[in-house]
């Protein structure tokens, strides 16, 4: 018989998605995952299955938040970055949050998200534009 689960996911998984947003998909290692939330490799592989399976856990849990959060935002960014044009799993999860959208604006939301992500955009006030 196998031993029951001695840790509540949703605090896993918001743990995680710290990690990714930080770190990316591909700069995230096990290790990371595994310091961030002090479960052992075999407890996250046992529940989620893979490094992916970890990441997609993370982006549908945070989905469900409305309306989206900053970390929401950035775990798209890295899906469609680093992911969806590599995993099917993942392009049907983006795909379909992205056909729920009722939004006529959720490209500039995503640039702008893109923007802010990599510093360009660091501020409301600012427009884009450094000094």
């Amino acid at each position: 018989m196998g031993r029951k689960k001695s840790f509540d996911q949703h605090i896993v998984v918001a743990q995680m998605s710290t990690v990714f947003v930080q770190r990316g998909f591909e700069g995230t290692s096990l290790d990371d995952l595994v310091t961030a939330t002090g479960l052992l490799r075999g407890s996250l592989y046992s529940e989620f299955g893979s490094k992916q399976g970890m990441f997609m856990a993370c982006l549908k849990a945070n989905l469900k938040k409305q309306p989206l959060d900053d970390v929401t935002w950035r775990l798209l960014l890295v899906a469609m970055l680093e992911l969806t044009s590599n995993s099917q799993a993942v392009n049907e999860i983006v795909s379909q949050w992205y056909a729920k959208q009722n939004s006529p604006n959720i490209a500039t939301q995503l640039g702008q998200q893109l923007l802010k992500h990599s510093h360009i955009l660091s501020g409301d006030n600012d427009n884009g534009k450094r000094s």
